[in-house]
């Protein structure tokens, strides 16, 4: 029950889950290590005030392993979600022996230290590791900005691919998740994002660019719109057919059946339709020699179903350089169609509109059209044919972002496709499929893609759309759908990019306690942003990120996992120093009040506020367990 703000994906958890036991026993290792250094601050300084140990456990639950020694067990539960240590008269109804080595024999000062220990023994722990990792070296997700959201806030900053993170306001950047982080906690106020933006002639030029994030309902927390930078090497999936292959890991592909591709566009070929029985893919491996693969890729067995529609993306999102000049577009403009307006073809479409990829193609076509071309867009239910502006480049397209018209039930049919076939409307926006009403776009798409044959090799069954044409004229269109195969598996699946970072021993100290102040920091503005709403507490993370997380460091080398191990131990620290009864933080909260009246609180106060505190911590530990569930299986 640990939970944490983890900006680390888990989308193929199940996938990997089964393999790798190696990693998976390294990461529990680790997890359970911080367990005990906390648990063995409270046991040390217990023992040195001469305080009866009962029980020293890692885990709850049924008993695994355990032995007794002098008057204490040890032992390892079943249920790997924390541990304790048990304490001669620390619960309330405990029997005294009255030997001076119950609990609340010890003064006020003892029992401060016995149940602060922990949580100092988890910041002893992250301050040693840290400068040692530091020092061997990490490795990082690079901060090279990989993707921008048309028409988010990096978008309209002006922040660009390729540009590398430097500082986030005065905050040195060393991961990408560190971005994501100071942005998410920087709430409405904005941020001053520092990069190297890359030139041609190889060098950089260092630019402070001022982003104001915007708050993302989905993800629960205050984004600008960017993605990391995929590396130009793949994860080769065990028995897959790159490996069959002989294609290893950490090789790069430079060419893909002949035709050269470079860095992370090395995927995009890999996505086509291809149904070609082998591909011959050059890898390049990390001495830069280079040399051919016969790859067979396998076929994927569950085929779906399309009918051959698209929905409108069209609409005016938002706006930047030679787009925003006044009389032109405006947002929430839906765009329509490329027109010539020079007689006698006057209105005549060029090209339709429908989404980004064909706003660029109609663009690049209005040069030909010259003055005479227009964008036909839709503006408060009126068509409205606007010239280009002066200066208004067919690359300008990259600077009108559009997006998808809600609720999305706006249509387009694609040319030789079940549903152009059957006679779809043009602009008809579908409101049932077979009488069922559709709330959106993704209510349509699951809805074609699950129509089934009703036997292997058979037709798949006819679908019913309900659809209200541009003109207000409702219709039912019958059409069926077409059975295709998903793209083939090459059993290569893309990563981050990573860098390693490291120091010299005295830096790697600075470094470390630094970033350990930080990362406490952030522990703390989390907890208050989502107090303030603005965090969800969607969040948070329980022991199955955590694991699965671990395994992924574990993955990538023993000095990451110590590191996210350290970064573990300080949140740990910090959420035992709340004051929720059960809790280190509950317990000195109540030696704080004893000192104040000078006794103890009353024995039926403390049983309550315990009771409670369970209640509380088992509440959380509901949560963050249906958040983790929530992530790995929806």
């Amino acid at each position: 029950m640990l939970p944490l703000i983890l900006l680390a994906g888990v989308a193929d958890w199940l996938a990997s889950a089964a393999g790798n036991l190696g990693f998976w026993l390294l990461a529990a290792g680790g997890i359970g290590l911080v367990i005990f250094v906390h648990e063995l601050g409270h046991f040390v300084v217990a023992k040195k005030c001469g305080v009866r140990v009962e029980a020293f456990a890692i885990g709850f639950g049924p008993r695994l392993l355990g032995w007794k020694r002098g008057t204490t067990e040890y032992r390892l539960g079943l249920v790997p979600i924390g541990g304790y240590v048990k304490m001669a008269g620390d619960n309330p109804g405990d029997s005294l022996q009255g030997d001076g080595g119950d609990l609340p024999s010890k003064t006020v000062g003892q029992r401060f230290a016995i149940y602060s220990a922990g949580v100092v023994m988890n910041v002893i722990f992250a301050l040693i590791v840290l400068p040692i990792v530091l020092a061997v070296g990490v490795q990082f997700h690079a901060t090279t900005i990989g993707s921008i959201q048309p028409g988010s806030p990096a978008w309209k900053a002006g922040l660009q691919k390729g540009d590398v993170v430097v500082a986030v306001d005065d905050h040195v950047v060393d991961d990408f998740n560190d971005l994501i982080a100071d942005v998410a906690l920087s709430g409405a106020d904005g941020v001053v994002i520092h990069v190297d933006r890359p030139r041609a002639d190889g060098g950089s030029d260092r630019l402070a660019i001022a982003v104001a994030p915007e708050f993302d309902r989905t993800q629960g927390r205050y984004v600008i719109g960017v993605g990391p930078s995929a590396a130009p090497t793949f994860e080769v999936k065990q028995d897959g057919a790159a490996a069959r292959a002989g294609i290893v890991a950490g090789e790069r592909i430079v060419a893909f059946a002949g035709a050269p591709i470079a860095g992370v566009d090395a995927f995009e070929p890999l996505r086509a339709e291809n149904r070609a029985p082998t591909v011959t893919l050059r890898v390049a491996g990390s001495d830069g020699q280079e040399r051919d693969v016969v790859v067979t890729p396998a076929a994927q067995a569950v085929p779906t179903c399309v009918v051959g529609i698209k929905p409108h993306q069209g609409r005016v999102k938002a706006l930047r350089g030679p787009a925003a000049q006044p009389d032109f577009l405006q947002l929430e403009d839906d765009l329509v169609a490329l027109v010539a307006a020079d007689a006698p073809e006057a209105g005549r479409v060029v090209a339709p509109i429908a989404d980004a990829g064909e706003l660029e193609a109609a663009l690049k076509q209005a040069p030909a059209i010259g003055a005479a071309a227009r964008l036909r867009v839709t503006r408060d239910g009126k068509s409205l044919d606007l010239p280009l502006p002066p200066g208004f480049t067919p690359s300008a397209h990259a600077d009108i972002a559009l997006t998808l018209e809600p609720p999305g039930r706006r249509v387009r049919a694609l040319p030789d496709f079940p549903a152009a076939m059957a006679g779809f409307p043009a602009g008809g926006e579908i409101r049932k499929v077979n009488g069922v009403e559709v709330m959106n776009w993704a209510d349509i798409k699951q809805r074609v893609e699950k129509a089934a044959p009703q036997e292997a090799g058979g037709a798949p069954p006819e679908l019913v759309f309900t659809v209200v044409a541009a003109d207000g004229a409702e219709s039912e269109v019958r059409v069926t759908p077409r059975v295709e195969f998903p793209p083939v598996d090459f059993g290569l699946v893309p990563t981050l990019l990573m860098i390693e970072r490291s120091y010299p021993i005295l830096e790697a100290v600075r470094v470390g306690v630094s970033s350990a102040g930080y990362m406490l920091k952030n522990v703390y503005l989390t907890l208050k942003k989502m107090v303030l709403r603005e965090v969800s507490a969607s969040n948070l993370s329980g022991i199955l990120t955590i694991a699965y997380v671990s395994r992924s460091f574990a993955e990538t080398g023993v000095t990451t996992l110590f590191f996210f191990l350290a970064v573990l131990s300080l949140n740990l620290a910090f959420l035992n120093l709340l004051p929720i009864p059960v809790l280190d933080g509950g317990h000195l909260f109540f030696l704080l009040v004893e000192k104040v009246k000078g006794s103890p609180v009353s024995e039926k106060v403390m049983g309550f506020s315990q009771l409670v505190g369970v209640v509380l911590v088992l509440a959380l530990l509901l949560f963050v367990t249906y958040n983790d569930l929530r992530r790995f299986l929806m």
